[in-house]
């Protein structure tokens, strides 16, 4: 082990050693570490890959991978069929599901939580999962505009609007229960990655008594559908906002206590920003020798985490970013640390412009000019980063998609490491050294503004990539930059809102189709946190997605790509994401190596022991 890390790991151990006599529960059969803070474990409301795993847990959607080849399997649904022009889509449910209380998993829970996701007021990041249904963009649209219409203040009129949901959604939308166990879905175009996207944690069902937290004297025992719905005022976990008119949901169901779910655990135990404790779901049937019990524990230190997994204290460190990741790589290649893997993930990290004219505070943005987003990217030596920063030898990429990640799918070459091309678009753009001193002004002589890149504290990764950018962007452009530091919870809120010049970005893909990066750049889609409006590269989406050959269909893509990488420039991307973690294969079987990074929690064994 590196010898300038020796004391801070005797350290480390012995704060370990306080968190586990702090700890009075007893050992669960499987505990895992991660670096990132569960936000929430409402599904239709996740963007993040932490809070996923844990929806995978805890929920079933329709379909499942197959995690070794991400080729589809039944789950929620046993069976399928589609119409020949592939348009509708019928899946028959298991008869047998049921939600944790008992009650009967139905085609009426999937229905209600694609409604819920497609609802504005929820403000969900993958309401435009949807938007392939029969009707439903409309309706989103339709709720979209009521609520911008409805008066101020005026509860009646919400709650005369909200009445009218229900109604409004069957007529528009083509989803349909045949019966409690035949779901019908009509599309607006085919959709060949549907199955896929099936799976992904948005779309799995929720159980609606719970989440609107509907009076215990309803009786839901044969489907909540069988039941007369309560008021808006008898639901615990609802409310109509007077202001808005937006229905909101109290995020308290999805608490120990309350939340209900259909999948291989249910919720026991939630300390925020240490731990969650899961336990088998008797009402799942799930394999015989699946861990009865999973614990789930939070380390914002990189180093403690690492030490956590060294001690014994986790089986499983889901993402190692420690500084001796480099040594532990190292290590491995010579043979000495069997417990280190890495793998080229199914992700890209890069750094996020805001294309807006205007920052939040009314400040003048300098990246909503096309220009200068080219030229801090062709002013970027990525290659420098990844042998002098990250010490990881990661792949470099000019494009948002991995390259080969994809079959049948060639992304665009983006654009590489030109300083002269980049310091000619800043002066094309108006901002030139006028004045001699090595920084760059207008004509008006006010010099370019402090770059702000906004990065999480949580890893030490992004800050050196950060300070990265910062040196390279005043040596090669003569601009000055300040990093902003946060909490990862901060922001993501801050991101969210746009309150940000350039910000740090880590992108998972979440089906095996080239949208599933670029839709994020479309400018209705609520991942697009940088706010990019282009009209050429939605069109090129569009004209996607009504193509009738496959090959035509990603020629378009590739397209779309090359406009939104080579022109357009709304983030930075840097390298493909290698992920590390750590496991002791000799202990347990069951862990996938797939770069889509998914792992099925239940499908964890522990190795037998040969006598």
């Amino acid at each position: 082990m590196h010898r300038f890390l020796i004391p801070l790991l005797i350290l480390i151990a012995a704060l370990v050693a306080v968190r586990l006599m702090d700890d009075p529960a007893p050992p669960a059969e499987f505990t895992l570490a991660s670096e990132n803070e569960v936000f929430t474990l409402d599904p239709q409301r996740m963007s993040w890959l932490a809070d996923m795993r844990l929806a995978n847990a805890l929920f079933e959607g329709l379909t499942a991978w197959n995690t070794d080849d991400f080729t589809m399997r039944p789950a929620l649904a046993r069976s399928w069929t589609t119409s020949p022009d592939g348009l509708v889509w019928t899946f028959n449910l298991r008869p047998d599901a049921r939600w944790s209380n008992g009650d009967p998993v139905t085609a009426h829970d999937v229905i209600w939580s694609w409604r819920r996701l497609l609802l504005p007021d929820t403000a969900a990041d993958y309401s435009n999962l949807l938007f392939d249904v029969q009707g439903a963009r409309d309706f989103w649209s339709w709720r979209t505009e009521a609520l911008a219409d409805l008066p101020p203040d005026d509860l009646i009129a919400a709650a005369a609007q909200a009445e009218t949901i229900e109604t409004a959604f069957a007529d528009m939308v083509g989803l349909k229960a045949l019966d409690p166990h035949t779901l019908e879905v009509r599309l607006e175009q085919p959709v060949p990655w549907l199955l896929d996207q099936l799976a992904f944690a948005p779309l799995m069902p929720v159980h609606r008594p719970s989440v609107e937290g509907w009076p215990k004297t309803i009786d839901t025992s044969r489907g909540w559908h069988e039941s007369t719905l309560p008021t808006i005022e008898e639901r615990a976990f609802v409310r109509l906002d007077p202001n808005s008119g937006r229905i909101e949901q109290d995020p308290r169901w999805a608490r120990p206590g309350t939340l209900v779910s259909n999948g291989p655990y249910v919720l026991t135990h939630w300390r925020y920003r240490r731990d969650i404790r899961l336990a088998a779901n008797e009402m799942f049937d799930g394999p015989q020798d699946m861990p009865e019990s999973v614990l789930v524990r939070s380390f914002p230190d990189p180093n403690t985490a690492l030490m956590a997994f060294e001690s014994g204290e986790v089986d499983w460190l889901t993402g190692v970013s420690a500084d001796c990741r480099s040594d532990l790589l190292a290590q491995k290649d010579r043979g000495l640390r069997k417990t280190v893997h890495a793998r080229p993930a199914f992700a890209t990290d890069y750094f996020l412009f805001n294309c807006r004219d205007t920052l939040p505070d009314g400040r003048l943005n300098p990246f909503g000019d096309a220009r200068i987003r080219q030229a801090f990217a062709l002013a970027t030596d990525k290659q420098a980063i990844v042998d002098h920063v990250t010490r990881l030898g990661e792949p470099l990429t000019g494009a948002f998609t991995p390259h080969g990640s994809i079959p049948g799918y060639t992304p665009p070459e983006g654009l590489g490491f030109d300083p002269e091309r980049a310091r000619a678009l800043l002066d094309d753009a108006g901002w030139s050294d006028r004045d001699g001193d090595g920084l760059r002004e207008d004509a008006n002589g006010e010099p370019f503004p402090p770059v702000e890149i906004l990065y999480t504290t949580s890893s030490a990764r992004f800050r050196r990539i950060a300070a990265a950018l910062r040196d390279q962007w005043q040596r090669q452009l003569g601009v000055t930059s300040r990093l902003v530091g946060q909490d990862s919870k901060f922001f993501g809120a801050d991101r969210r809102k746009g309150n940000f010049m350039v910000a740090r970005g880590r992108w998972y893909g979440d089906w095996g189709d080239p949208t599933t990066f670029l839709n994020m750049c479309r400018s209705s889609d609520g991942n697009n946190d940088g706010g990019l409006s282009c009209a050429a590269f939605d069109d090129l989406l569009d004209q996607a997605a009504a193509a009738d050959e496959p090959a035509a269909r990603l020629d378009l893509l590739a397209e779309a790509e090359r406009v939104l990488m080579e022109e357009q420039l709304p983030l930075l991307p840097i390298c493909q994401v290698v992920e590390v973690t750590m496991y002791d294969p000799d202990r347990f079987e069951g862990m996938t190596e797939h770069p889509r990074l998914v792992q099925y929690l239940h499908e964890i064994r522990p190795q037998v022991t040969q006598p």
